[in-house]
């Protein structure tokens, strides 16, 4: 299919339905600058946890802040000679656990089965 120009009638397909589709993937959200979530998306009929939903977006942004504060500390301690264009800015982090994983990109966060992936 070609694309040319025109648009379809009807609510905007996020880019997250297409990644929500993919086998495994339980959640994909995206979040505000303060932390709060903008953006949900799930598969078919899996309904979110608010309060789950909330534990995530304070648990990413606390790991986030955790890598960059890592990310500079090493950039200070290496003053002579360290590319901090190699370090900062942080742009992404992932996690495995025994059954998901989940990773951060930007403001975006996906959760999946491990397995499945």
């Amino acid at each position: 299919m070609r694309f040319t120009g025109a648009r379809k009638a009807g609510p905007e397909m996020s880019e997250f339905h297409e990644v929500v589709a993919s086998p495994g993937v339980l959640a994909a959200d995206r979040f505000e600058p303060d932390g709060r979530v903008a953006e949900h998306k799930s598969p078919g009929l899996h309904i979110a946890n608010p309060a789950l939903t909330r534990m995530a977006q304070w648990f990413c942004a606390a790991i986030t802040t955790m890598f960059s504060s890592m990310a500079y500390a090493v950039d200070i301690a290496e003053q002579s000679g360290f590319d901090e264009s190699g370090w900062l800015p942080l742009r992404s982090w992932a996690y495995s656990g025994h059954a998901y994983v989940g990773a951060v990109h930007g403001d975006r966060l996906l959760i999946a089965e491990r397995g499945q992936a």
